[in-house]
């Protein structure tokens, strides 16, 4: 899948799990970028290009960092280093979309370093798959966020009219 995707799709399950908080929404989009650090023409392969290459060459795409095992080393990491549960959630659920997806478009060796593939479909990256799953998240996080602010906005009204009666009152 695209690197779009890999982005708003886990964006759009932690807004929908976390009241859009935009903290964990960003950082699960980031960690949906993440596993293809093996890929030096991916999203986050062309800004950290000397790990990317590096990664490549040593194990090749879809293998270590994307493989289940990575993904229990990281959220194990994360829970030592006393992470917020909600970050270490984020985190978990950025990474384990991305292996999802690229399932989907071809498959990953999930169970790293055994050398099978692990397959859900051949969808092509930008095909309408792809798209399809692009737009629905972006749907969603929209949505979700829109909420959010709408409650912000609310909660922010409230306490001006409770301020506005405390200072009538005091009067």
């Amino acid at each position: 899948m695209s690197g779009r995707t890999h982005a708003m799709v886990p964006a759009a399950l932690i807004a929908t799990l976390f009241n859009a908080d935009p903290v964990l929404t960003l950082t699960a989009a980031f960690a949906g970028l993440a596993p293809d650090i093996d890929e030096p023409w991916s999203v986050i392969g062309m800004r950290l290009w000397f790990l990317a290459w590096w990664m490549k060459y040593l194990f090749g795409h879809r293998t270590i960092s994307h493989a289940l095992l990575m993904v229990v080393a990281v959220v194990i990491v994360g829970i030592v280093a006393l992470m917020p549960i909600k970050m270490v959630v984020a985190v978990s659920i950025g990474l384990t979309s991305h292996l999802i997806l690229d399932a989907l478009s071809g498959g990953i060796q999930l169970w790293w370093p055994k050398q099978d593939r692990w397959v859900l479909g051949r969808y092509p990256v930008y095909g309408t798959m792809d798209q399809a799953l692009l737009v629905l998240a972006m749907v969603v996080t929209v949505g979700c966020l829109l909420m959010r602010v709408g409650e912000e906005v609310k909660s922010a009204s409230d306490d001006g009219q409770q301020s506005a009666q405390v200072m009538h009152t005091e009067r």
